[in-house]
């Protein structure tokens, strides 16, 4: 509840003066986000306000559109309906690509302004598998999430970057998250796969319930995979993250991207990317996704897409580039 009141703060303060007089000051930039439920509706707020902030002197004007996610943002981009959006950066890298849903009409005018928060794949293990490393999987009984999932999408991943078929499994299964627990806790399972923003009351509870451990993904193989699928990261959770897990531990994930086109006016892409910088500590401080966010991070992460001309100027007056 209090986040969805932290929502609906964060798009009342950056949409309030969308009236008709309040528009004519300035042009207006359509920020396409997510559902407003969604992860990516809080943070298009978030980016929205800052640039609001300092409308009088750049004349850029920023408008959340609630919407149903990267693809759709993606197809609004296409058709000149918004001028920003929030996307995922596996989906981007697709569409830059030309490849899976985008196979028949690749988008190569997209362009980074910026990474924002990171959606983390997070490795829990029974106590009694003496799991120590991601290749020790293999022969495993774990929980991969259910086909077509973003769960499912990252447990592939690292599979493949330890080459480890799903065939290699004791068993590859599929279950629902709030089961996961009670299933490690009882022998069932020996690993499952968790992916979101972090913490995840489930993971928390496994820990506390059996004393599941939280697994370090790196190393050579994951290094490899990384640098040859830049649509990932490297992400580490911070040691405070789950109670009784008292170290960082090192995982990747996929990133939120925030994007436009190379039609967008160089001096408004920089406008909306020194907003943020220039006020990240206020921009971080508006909601809990975004509070660990590093700026050389958001210059450099899952940049699938080339840098928009108003993003790379103002990377390279600051040292990011």
């Amino acid at each position: 509840m209090k986040y969805r009141l932290a929502w609906l703060a964060l798009w009342l303060v950056a949409n309030v003066w969308q009236s008709p007089a309040w528009a004519a000051e300035g042009h207006l930039l359509a920020l396409e986000s997510g559902e407003v439920s969604g992860m990516y509706f809080p943070e298009a707020g978030a980016v929205c306000r800052m640039v609001n902030k300092d409308r009088e002197h750049h004349g850029v004007r920023c408008l959340v559109e609630p919407t149903g996610g990267s693809v759709a943002n993606l197809a609004a981009l296409r058709k000149g309906d918004g001028q920003l959006a929030i996307v995922q950066s596996r989906v981007l890298a697709q569409a830059v690509q030309g490849v899976g849903a985008f196979a028949r009409e690749p988008f190569p005018d997209l362009r980074t302004l910026m990474s924002l928060h990171g959606e983390t794949m997070v490795v829990l293990v029974n106590p009694a598998a003496k799991i120590k490393s991601a290749a020790d999987l293999k022969g495993k009984r774990v929980t991969l999430g259910h086909a077509g999932s973003f769960q499912r999408l990252m447990a592939d991943g690292l599979l493949e970057a330890e080459g480890i078929a799903t065939t290699d499994l004791a068993a590859a299964l599929e279950m629902d998250s709030a089961k996961v627990g009670e299933a490690l806790c009882r022998n069932e399972i020996d690993a499952a796969v968790f992916t979101g923003l972090h913490p995840m009351a489930d993971v928390q509870e496994a820990i506390d319930d059996c004393g599941a451990g939280v697994l370090s993904l790196k190393d050579s193989r994951i290094d490899a995979f990384l640098k040859a699928n830049p649509a990932y990261s490297r992400q580490i959770l911070p040691d405070d993250t789950y109670t009784g897990v008292h170290e960082k531990t090192a995982t990747f994930g996929v990133n939120a991207i925030l994007v436009t086109t190379s039609s967008l006016p160089e001096e408004d892409g920089y406008a909306v990317v020194r907003a943020v910088f220039d006020g990240l500590p206020a921009f971080k401080a508006m909601h809990p996704l975004l509070g660990e966010l590093e700026k050389k991070q958001m210059a450099r992460d899952t940049l699938v897409a080339p840098l928009h001309e108003g993003a790379l100027r103002y990377y390279k007056e600051n040292g990011l580039q």
